[in-house]
C-alpha cells in the first residue's frame, strides 16, 4: 500500500471505462460540493438583502400576534412563536451561507463551496423578499444592490444544475444550519 493510498482511501479499478485507479473516500470526511464563483460584492449585496428584510421584518411575536391567530382561527391551535420561527427560517439559513462564503472569498473574486440545498436555501429568502417588495401594504423595499444578489443567484442556480460536482474534506464545510 501506497503513500496515496494511505492519504486518499481504497482504491479500484477504474469505472465507466477509466482504465486507472479510482479512489474511494469515506463518507464520514468528506462530501460533494458545487464550486461556484463568487464576487465580494455579491455577497455584500446578499447582507444588505439580509439587513433591510431584518429591519423591515414582518412577522413579530409576542402575545399580540397570539391574540389575533386565537381570534381568527377559533377552531385551530396556532402557536405565534411557531409561526415567526418558521418565516424567519429562510434568513436564518441565508444568514449562516453568506457568513460562511465570506470567509472563503478573501478577494473582489473567489470560489466557494456551495452544499447541496443551500440554492433552494437563497432562493427561498429571495423569494421572500420579492414578494414584500411587490406588496404595496408591506414597507420593505429591495435593496439598490438587488441585482448583484440575483445575479450570483442566477450563477448558483446553473452551477448546481449542472453534473459537475467536486469532493472536499468535511473540514472546509460550514455545519449544515438546517
Amino acid at each position: 500500500m501506497g503513500i496515496l493510498d494511505l492519504m486518499l482511501g481504497r482504491t479500484a479499478p477504474g469505472e465507466q471505462g477509466i482504465e486507472e485507479k479510482s479512489y474511494t473516500l469515506p463518507k464520514s470526511t468528506h462530501d460533494f460540493v458545487y464550486p461556484v464563483a463568487v464576487r465580494r460584492g455579491e455577497l455584500e449585496a446578499l447582507d444588505r438583502l439580509l439587513e433591510a428584510e431584518a429591519e423591515e421584518s414582518y412577522l413579530d411575536g409576542g402575545d399580540d400576534l397570539q391574540n389575533v391567530l386565537d381570534s381568527v382561527f377559533e377552531e385551530h391551535d396556532l402557536d405565534a412563536e411557531e409561526l415567526v420561527d418558521r418565516n424567519r427560517q429562510p434568513r436564518v439559513e441565508t444568514e449562516a451561507i453568506v457568513e460562511t462564503w465570506r470567509e472563503q472569498v478573501a478577494d473582489d473574486l473567489g470560489v466557494v463551496y456551495a452544499l447541496p440545498g443551500a440554492h433552494s436555501s437563497l432562493l427561498s429568502f429571495v423569494t421572500i423578499c420579492r414578494r414584500r417588495d411587490a406588496d404595496a401594504d408591506d414597507p420593505f423595499e429591495l435593496p439598490e444592490s438587488f441585482p448583484d444578489a440575483a445575479a450570483l443567484l442566477t450563477r448558483l442556480a446553473e452551477a448546481t444544475e449542472d453534473q459537475y460536482r467536486a469532493v472536499v474534506h468535511t473540514d472546509l464545510l460550514p455545519d449544515d444550519p438546517r
